[in-house]
């Protein structure tokens, strides 16, 4: 090949190179969700598969809701391939979790997530491994779950879906009560706005680390007073502890969640004052609200499964509500008897489905026979 060709080629691959990096395209572009792999590969009836993806579109377009604790029974029908869709608000840092029981190890359970600024077609579904799932809350917002068993599924399991706090808590032996100032607080007679929380704690009791990660730097200077900055390997997130008596780590230093970092004080502007930690995260994209990120909540504890309800017929007069529970909205009055489809028992509301794929919520006493 002459220098010419040579030359020419050259020039040819680098005008490639360059234009696919102009385009953006993706690392990842091949990659497919667990649902859009199991589409491609299931070898059964077209008529299973195009039921099992109606049952999702209609759980991803009804307009339920349910709190950030739940435990309910799911009946999964097998000539309907049932899925069960709800939304619920979330935090950026919440850690989101569903977990299910009573379902044998093989059987793919798929879950479906999506973000407020997400289609939930788009978003990429997942599996839930050894019965169960998570997922740190990157925004704020009213997120969509959709929960499917894959076809051919018959039986009934308990699902959870809760939230819990994406981090440890900061102080030794602390909680929720001791957080006494919260984020957007205001400061220096609205000069400013509070970027963290204030647990408030004796002087000496230990400060830790929330997160696996390495002190990024220490000091005593400014309204902090005496402070320990930790970074996460993770997220990439920096974890600010100030205020402190007395700093028991040092820059560069390697620490595993629950390390004693320092002990509460009340050094910088907080002299004089009650002894307390302020508390700050900071992301790439600034200071964001902490208390989502360690909040403790509790877990509903699991009930029995519930068997199938004789029941399937709703009474006229009865209300159809968004959620389970007389808090949440009407969405219609029933003014006839419906036969209705039970698709999962959240204690004595019923998710119910009616043949015109109307969805929604009633009391136990609104059903008969």
């Amino acid at each position: 090949m002459s220098t010419i060709k040579q030359i020419f080629f050259l020039f040819i691959i680098i005008f490639t190179i360059s234009a696919c990096k102009e385009l953006k395209i993706p690392n990842k572009i091949f990659e497919a969700s667990e649902r859009a792999r199991y589409e491609r590969s299931y070898s059964g009836a077209d008529s299973l598969m195009t039921q099992w993806k109606n049952s999702f579109s209609s759980a991803v377009a009804n307009r339920l809701m349910i709190g950030e604790s739940n435990a309910f029974t799911f009946f999964a029908d097998q000539s309907q391939q049932d899925a069960v869709g709800y939304s619920l608000e979330l935090k950026k840092g919440d850690l989101l979790v569903i977990e299910a029981s009573g379902v044998a190890p093989q059987t793919k359970i798929f879950v479906d997530v999506s973000a407020p600024d997400e289609e939930i077609g788009k978003a990429k579904s997942k599996l839930l491994e050894n019965g169960r799932f998570t997922r740190f809350t990157e925004s704020s917002g009213l997120h969509k779950v959709v929960i499917q068993p894959e076809i051919g599924y018959r039986n009934t399991f308990e699902l959870k879906i809760y939230t819990q706090p994406s981090i440890g808590f900061p102080v030794a032996g602390k909680g929720n009560r001791d957080v006494q100032s919260f984020w957007g607080a205001s400061r220096d007679g609205g000069g400013r706005s509070h970027e963290g929380v204030d647990i408030f704690a004796s002087r000496g009791t230990p400060v830790v680390a929330v997160t696996d990660g390495i002190i990024t730097r220490t000091g005593n200077q400014g309204l902090g007073g005496k402070q320990v900055w930790l970074r996460d390997g993770i997220l990439g997130n920096s974890y600010y502890y100030a205020h402190l008596d007395s700093i028991l780590t040092e820059g560069r230093r390697q620490v595993r969640t629950g390390d004693t970092l320092g002990r509460i004080g009340n050094t910088g502007n907080a002299a004089g004052g009650p002894t307390h930690l302020h508390f700050g995260i900071y992301t790439t994209g600034g200071a964001v609200d902490p208390y989502p990120y360690i909040r403790k909540r509790p877990v509903q504890a699991s009930g029995a499964t519930a068997k199938m309800p004789e029941e399937k017929v709703i009474k006229a007069g009865t209300n159809l509500r968004s959620g389970p529970g007389t808090k949440y909205q009407n969405l219609i009055l029933i003014s006839n008897k419906v036969p209705v489809k039970i698709l999962a028992v959240f204690g004595s509301w019923y998710h119910v489905k009616a043949a015109d794929g109307q969805e929604g919520f009633v009391q136990k006493e609104r059903l008969q026979k």
